[in-house]
């Protein structure tokens, strides 16, 4: 969430799916079903919200804080919201810092987020969410992974001097995610690959 992303969010999901196909998406919605029902959910960084619609079609109680500080997203966000949903969801321009306060939240999401972080600062980004979290809460995590694998790395090279260029993100390469989940004491429950572990889309619970 750092950085601007008002330039790229007009070309944003065409430019995604260029790159990892319909990747990032299926990695957003593989555990939706998991939120319970009714839930208060924190949506971090929602980007354009591209699973808003998917995500109150499968849970139509719901009520989603969609926290976004690049106001080109929300208004695309806001645009392709289907008018049905819109009392179901509340967009607030800002970063962590913006999450309304006094709120427990039963579900939050980090979706290729906290990889735009340095270490430190994705410690205090991933305290302030999660501080936000009923105690039972549920936190849905989606990222880029190092796998090792020469092109993977070619890739993330890529990706990391692009929205450094184009978006003046502050990180240069991933963060030590398994350091942050101990900071934060979450552990993983769940975890679904993609592009042969490029990407990865995990289920935390407080441990």
């Amino acid at each position: 969430m750092p950085g601007n992303f008002n330039f790229i969010a007009p070309v944003y999901d065409s430019l995604a799916f260029l790159v990892y196909g319909n990747n990032l998406i299926r990695a957003k919605k593989i555990f939706l079903q998991e939120i319970p029902a009714r839930a208060q959910i924190l949506l971090m960084g929602g980007g354009t919200g591209n699973i808003l619609n998917d995500l109150i079609e499968k849970n139509p109680e719901v009520h989603v804080d969609f926290v976004e500080p690049s106001t080109a997203m929300i208004r695309i966000a806001e645009k392709n919201l289907k008018e049905k949903f819109r009392s179901r969801v509340n967009f607030i321009s800002g970063n962590h810092l913006a999450i309304p306060s006094g709120v427990q939240y039963d579900a939050v999401t980090s979706f290729f987020v906290v990889d735009c972080f340095p270490q430190e600062d994705a410690i205090e980004f991933t305290t302030a969410i999660t501080s936000s979290l009923k105690s039972n809460g549920l936190w849905l995590f989606a990222d880029f992974f190092d796998t090792g694998k020469f092109h993977h790395r070619a890739m993330l090279w890529f990706m990391y001097r692009f929205f450094r260029t184009v978006a003046g993100i502050p990180a240069s390469q991933l963060p030590d995610y398994a350091a942050i989940f101990r900071a934060v004491k979450f552990s993983v429950k769940e975890e679904k690959k993609f592009l042969n572990g490029l990407i990865r889309s995990l289920m935390l619970r407080r441990e």
